[in-house]
C-alpha cells in the first residue's frame, strides 16, 4: 500500500519573480522575516547562526526602500544582536517582544503575566535534560525552546515526554514543535500572524495601501502565512512538500538571499 499523495510543490518564488514584482505595483510591500532557517541555515548551536556582511547589507538595503521587520522566536535582544541591522523593526519570542525601528513598544506586557510560569518551568526542564547529552533549553524571555539536535536518536522521544510532562503543570503554557525543538510558550491568541498585523497597524500600514510578504520555513511561521493569505505574499523556505499557506517557496537560505537581491534590485515607484 502506498501512503497518502503528498501535497504539490509550491511554485519558486524566484521563477515566479516577474509576477511577485507586478503585484507589489500596485501596492507599497513591507517585507516580514524569519531568521533562523529563513536568513540563515540552520545551525547545531543557536549562537553559531550569525548572519554574514552581505546578507546584513542586503537587509540594510531593503530598509531604505520599504519597511521590514524580522519576525522570530529567538529572543528579540538576541535576533538583534546576530543580524545586527538598524532601521527595521524587531520582533522576538514569536512576537511577544516587538521594537520598531525608533525603539517604540510595540506589544506592551502581554506577555509579563506568564514570566514565572516560564522561568519555573525552564528551571525545571533544565535540571531533568542535564543527565541527556545534546539537549538543551535556551531561554527566550517570553518562550522556552528545547532543543535536541545534538541528542541521540534514541533520545528524542524520552525528551519530547519531559516537556509534555513539564508543559501540562502550567495551565498558562502551551507546547508547540519545530526543527528539532520543542517550545513553551504562553497558551494566547498571539503568534507570529499577530505580530505581524500589529506591526503594520502600528506603522500605519493598511492591506489597502500595503502587500505585505512574509519569508519563513517553519511550523510557527504558518501562522503568519495564514494571517497574509488573502491579502499578502507567504514564502516557505524549503524544497519539501510540506502543507503549508504560503503561496510560493523557496528552497534554501541562500534562495532567499536571492529573492532579496532582486527585490532590492527593482525601480523605485
Amino acid at each position: 500500500m502506498t501512503g497518502p499523495t503528498p501535497p504539490p510543490l509550491k511554485p519558486d518564488a524566484l521563477a515566479r519573480f516577474d509576477a511577485i514584482a507586478q503585484a507589489m505595483q500596485a501596492r507599497k510591500p513591507a517585507l516580514f522575516l524569519d531568521y533562523d532557517g529563513t536568513l540563515v541555515p540552520l545551525a547545531q548551536r543557536p549562537g553559531l547562526a550569525v548572519a554574514s556582511p552581505q546578507l546584513r547589507a542586503a537587509v540594510a538595503q531593503l530598509a531604505e526602500r520599504m519597511p521590514v521587520a524580522v519576525v522570530s522566536g529567538r529572543g528579540r535582544a538576541d535576533v538583534t544582536q546576530m543580524l545586527d541591522v538598524g532601521g527595521i523593526t524587531y520582533a522576538g519570542s514569536h512576537g511577544f517582544d516587538i521594537r520598531d525601528a525608533e525603539g517604540r513598544d510595540l506589544s506592551g506586557t502581554i506577555g509579563d503575566p506568564y514570566l514565572p510560569a516560564l522561568e519555573q518551568a525552564a528551571q525545571a526542564l533544565a535540571a531533568a535534560l542535564t543527565p541527556i547529552e545534546g539537549a538543551f533549553v535556551e531561554d527566550k524571555l517570553y518562550a522556552i525552546a528545547i532543543h535536541y539536535r545534538e541528542a541521540a536518536p534514541d533520545t528524542h522521544r524520552v525528551i519530547g515526554d519531559i516537556v509534555t510532562a513539564e508543559a501540562a503543570r502550567h495551565a498558562g503554557l502551551k507546547q508547540t514543535g519545530g526543527k528539532m525543538i520543542h517550545e513553551l510558550r504562553p497558551a494566547i491568541a498571539w503568534d507570529k500572524g499577530t505580530a505581524v498585523m500589529r506591526v503594520m497597524e502600528a506603522l500605519g500600514l493598511t492591506t489597502e495601501t500595503s502587500i505585505p510578504i512574509f519569508i519563513g520555513d517553519d511550523e510557527t511561521d504558518e501562522d503568519a502565512f495564514k494571517a497574509i493569505a488573502a491579502t499578502g505574499i507567504g514564502i516557505r523556505v524549503g524544497a519539501d512538500h510540506a502543507a503549508t499557506h504560503a503561496h510560493y517557496r523557496l528552497n534554501t537560505p541562500e534562495d532567499v538571499h536571492g529573492f532579496l537581491e532582486r527585490l532590492a534590485s527593482l525601480p523605485t515607484p
